[in-house]
């Protein structure tokens, strides 16, 4: 009897761990592509603003507390000292910030995860290209930022 409850645990928990890879892997199940002519060009614009804005300045050794345009939570997570910290990491493995370019837009299929997902490749001075992430609250502000290593796949 102890075994097999054992075993019933443990089947259930491969199939939660499957399940959840799953997710990880499968940004179909949890999101939605924006058709391109339903993409909120807007946003597409603020985003890029923004990221220049920050690198412009990044450049120039100035690292400042986010403005009004960023979630407080966002706020209070990238603190200047942060942003150096990634900015010269960034710079060791990309190398200079030249621009991005849109890929994609992704809005929630359910009520969780919330934002809308603008996802863009990072053009810069070495040869990788990276995802940077935007991703816009109900109320238009920035809540989430991301640099990663670029995957087909949201991640």
């Amino acid at each position: 009897m102890l075994k097999m409850k054992i075993s019933r645990a443990i089947l259930c928990s491969i199939a939660v761990i499957l399940f959840f890879g799953e997710l990880s892997q499968a940004s179909s199940i949890l999101f939605v592509r924006v058709p391109e002519d339903r993409i909120n060009r807007e946003y597409v614009a603020k985003s890029r603003q923004i990221t220049d804005s920050l690198y412009a300045n990044w450049q120039q050794s100035k690292f400042e507390p986010l403005s009004s345009e960023f979630t407080p939570e966002m706020q209070k997570g990238l603190t200047p000292q942060m942003q150096r910290q990634a900015f010269e990491q960034i710079r060791s493995i990309f190398g200079d910030y030249r621009g991005m370019e849109l890929v994609e837009v992704l809005k929630p299929r359910f009520l969780f995860p919330r934002g809308t997902i603008y996802r863009f490749k990072g053009v810069y001075s070495k040869s990788q290209q990276p995802e940077i992430r935007v991703v816009f609250d109900s109320s238009g502000k920035v809540s989430g930022m991301w640099l990663k290593f670029w995957k087909d796949e949201l991640q």
